[in-house]
């Protein structure tokens, strides 16, 4: 069973849930879930993407949301603190006018602050946006909304033998290749909206194996490595946007 199918199942409030855990889940495992859905169900990743909210989204919020949120609960303004801490007195200033009645308190917590890691900030960023979200669920916030996908997403979808093809909302090709027996064999090809190819490999009964290269939406060459049924393994070379390589070793899909 496919990472997503499970998930699919709960339909509406599984998509809610997957989006929230994805929304305080860590760059590089969030990364990892991501890769993992896109080759399976790139629409269904695609309508997740569109309702994903980050610490931005909650700061450009407007002032009485924001103001609810640091009313919500009683560490709200401490987390609050780490989240702009050593930004510049600029960015303190400019919430005067935001949440004023809670700007003395916020000073307050900057003052007692003595440094912040960026593990920390991470953590409190994370902490604001779940808060948020708490309040969106009991309709006390209006600057975030759900734009949930159609029923007919959540369901699997079956394919007859031979060429298939998976589609984006606008109607672009997601993926193609072939189906033996209900499930991908040979190679197929994974794309961005845009056209682009995003991956291509081989499926054995369903399940990546042998080599395996990913690209980024600008073409180049993101990752190359191979696939152990369904699991990185081996040797990989990892390529970032600056074009710097690095070998990286898997062992049944974790780094060693």
């Amino acid at each position: 069973m496919g990472m997503l199918e499970r998930i699919k199942r709960k339909q509406i409030d599984g998509f809610k849930d997957f989006v929230q855990n994805l929304e305080i889940t860590a760059g590089t495992v969030k990364h990892q879930i991501f890769t993992t859905g896109v080759l399976e169900d790139p629409l269904y990743i695609s309508w997740v993407m569109k309702n994903l909210k980050t610490y931005d989204d909650f700061i450009h919020l407007g002032s009485g949301d924001i103001s609810s949120v640091m009313a919500s609960q009683d560490r709200v303004i401490n987390v609050f603190a780490k989240c702009i801490w050593g930004e510049g007195e600029e960015k303190v200033t400019a919430m005067e006018s935001i949440i004023p009645k809670y700007m003395s308190q916020l000073r307050d917590e900057l003052s007692y602050l003595q440094s912040v890691t960026p593990a920390e900030k991470e953590g409190a960023k994370y902490f604001m946006v779940k808060a948020t979200r708490k309040l969106m669920g009991e309709d006390l916030i209006i600057g975030f909304r759900w734009d949930l996908p159609p029923m007919d997403v959540y369901y699997p979808r079956t394919f007859k033998p031979g060429l298939a093809e998976m589609f984006y909302e606008s109607g672009t090709v997601a993926a193609n290749g072939m189906i033996e027996g209900g499930r991908r064999m040979g190679q197929w090809q994974h794309y961005y909206e845009t056209g682009q190819i995003l991956a291509y490999g081989d499926y054995y009964d369903g399940l990546k194996v042998g080599e395996w290269t990913f690209n980024y939406s600008s073409g180049k060459v993101k990752a190359q490595g191979k696939y152990v049924s369904d699991e990185k393994h081996g040797h990989w070379k990892e390529w970032d946007r600056n074009g710097e390589m690095q070998d990286v070793v898997y062992n049944q899909g974790v780094k060693s």
